[in-house]
C-alpha cells in the first residue's frame, strides 16, 4: 500500500469499524445481558430478605468477572460498581441488605445504560448463515471457526493465488516458491473450488476477475467452514474509498492498490504466513476475556484455539503443542496452576511459553509462579494489545511487521 491509500486503510481500521471488532462487542453486550439477569434475581432475593448462599455466590462470581474485564472493554465505572458488589457479596457484614440493594441496583443500571447505548452492527457479514445465537450458551458466534489444533507447523505454508494474469501469476509464484506451496487459478470458480477443498493458509487474490468480483467471492470463502479467518488480500483494480470499504466489510485482510507492486505485495504475504504458522491457547473460564483475547490474536494473523477451564486444557494439549499458552491462574474444575504443573511434567510441553493471567499483586506470589514455570504474567483487568505485544516478544515476532 502507498500514499493516501495507506493512510485511509489505517484510519478506517483504527476507527475500529473493523468486523470481527464489533463481533467481540457484541458479545459483550449479550454477555452482560446474562449478568444482568443474575444480579436483578439477587437484587429481588435480598430486598425480599432471602438471598440464598448459592445464588450469594454464583453472583459474586458473575461480579468478579465483569470487574476484571469490563475495563478491557473500555467500560471502568462497570468495572469499578462491579468490584463493589463483590467485596458487598464476600464481606462478613453482607447481612446489611439496604447497602446491598444500592450496590447491586447501581450496578444493573449501569449494564442497562452500556447496552441503551451499544448499537446492532449491520455490515453483510453478520448477514451470514453461519453468523447466529449459539442456543447452548446464547451468544453470537460465527459457526465457520476452525476448531482444530495446529500447534507447531512443519508443513510447508501454502497460497491460493487467483488472477487473470497469468504474467503476474508467474511472477507471483516464482517469488513465493519453493517455501511456499502456491496454486494459481485465473477463475473465481475455480478458485473457491480449490480453497474448500485445499484450505489454504492464505488467499491473494485479484478484485475484478472474469467471472466473478473477489469481493463476492471474499463473501463466500467467509461462509466455508474452516475459513472464516484465513487471511485474504486482495489487489485493487480501484482506489475509490467506497470499494475499499466494501472490501474490509466482505472479509478483506488486507488490500493493495497496484498489482505491479509485486515486491511489497509479496513481502506483507510472506509476512502473513509467518505469523499464520503461530497457533495460541487461551485458557479462561471468563468468555468475554476469551472472545477479546481471540478477536486480537487473530486480528493479528494468528491462529487461536480456546477452552473455558483447567480439565479442557489438558484434554486439548493431550493432542495439540500450541505455541504459546495464556492461562488463567483460578478457574472451575482445576486451577491454573495445576495446568501449568502438569505442562512442566511434560517433555514435549514445558518448552512452550506460559502467560499467566491472575489477580495477584504480591511480589511474592509473581515470584513463585515464575519460578513453577511461567514466562509471564498479566494481571486483570488488562490492555488486550499489551498482552499481543508480550506474547509477539515471546514468539520473537518483529511487532513491526505484526
Amino acid at each position: 500500500m502507498s500514499g493516501w491509500f495507506r493512510a485511509f486503510w489505517v484510519n478506517w481500521v483504527s476507527e475500529n469499524k473493523n468486523i470481527d471488532h464489533r463481533k467481540a462487542v457484541l458479545n459483550y453486550m449479550d454477555y452482560l445481558a446474562g449478568a444482568h439477569a443474575r444480579f436483578s434475581e439477587a437484587l429481588d432475593s435480598l430486598t425480599a430478605g432471602d438471598l440464598s448462599e448459592d445464588l450469594r455466590e454464583v453472583t459474586r462470581v458473575a461480579a468478579h468477572k465483569i470487574a476484571g474485564n469490563a475495563l478491557m472493554y473500555g467500560y471502568g465505572v462497570l468495572g469499578e460498581l462491579a468490584r463493589d458488589a463483590e467485596k458487598y457479596l464476600t464481606s462478613n457484614t453482607s447481612d446489611n441488605h439496604v447497602h446491598g440493594q444500592a450496590v447491586l441496583l447501581k450496578l444493573i443500571n449501569s449494564i442497562d445504560d452500556i447496552r441503551s447505548q451499544a448499537t446492532t452492527p449491520d455490515e453483510p457479514e453478520f448477514e451470514s448463515d453461519t453468523f447466529q445465537r449459539d442456543p447452548t450458551h446464547d451468544r453470537w458466534k460465527d459457526s465457520s471457526i476452525k476448531t482444530e489444533g495446529y500447534g507447531l507447523t512443519s508443513h510447508r505454508p501454502s497460497v491460493l493465488l487467483v488472477h487473470s494474469d497469468s504474467w503476474i501469476r508467474e511472477l507471483m509464484t516464482n517469488m513465493l516458491e519453493p517455501d511456499v506451496e502456491v496454486t494459481g487459478c485465473d477463475f473465481a470458480h475455480e478458485a473457491m473450488a480449490s480453497a474448500v477443498n485445499q484450505a489454504p493458509d492464505l488467499i491473494l487474490m485479484q478484485q475484478d476477475l472474469s467471472d466473478m468480483s473477489g469481493i463476492d467471492m471474499t463473501r463466500f470463502i467467509r461462509n466455508v467452514e474452516g475459513l472464516a479467518h484465513t487471511p485474504i488480500v486482495m489487489i485493487m483494480s480501484s482506489d475509490e474509498p467506497e470499494d475499499i470499504v466494501s472490501a474490509v466489510q466482505a472479509g478483506v485482510t488486507d488490500c493493495f492498490e497496484n498489482a505491479l507492486e509485486v515486491l511489497p505485495i509479496i513481502s506483507h504475504v510472506k509476512d502473513l504466513l509467518k505469523k499464520a504458522q503461530y497457533q495460541v491457547f487461551i485458557v479462561d473460564d471468563d468468555a468475554a476475556v476469551r472472545d477479546l483475547l481471540e478477536q486480537r490474536f487473530e486480528n493479528y494473523g494468528m491462529r487461536v484455539d480456546t477452552a473455558k477451564d483447567g480439565i479442557e486444557a489438558i484434554e486439548y494439549l493431550r493432542s495439540n503443542k500450541p505455541d504459546l499458552i495464556i492461562l488463567d491462574r483460578m478457574m472451575p474444575r482445576l486451577e491454573g496452576g495445576a495446568v501449568l504443573y502438569q505442562i512442566q511434567q511434560e517433555v514435549n510441553l514445558k518448552s512452550i511459553p506460559v502467560m499467566l493471567v491472575t489477580a495477584m499483586t504480591s511480589r511474592d506470589d509473581v515470584i513463585t509462579w515464575l519460578k513453577r514455570g511461567a514466562t509471564d504474567y498479566i494481571t486483570k483487568p488488562f490492555n488486550p494489545d499489551e498482552v499481543v505485544l508480550r506474547a509477539l516478544r515471546h514468539l520473537r515476532i518483529d511487532k513491526d511487521a505484526a
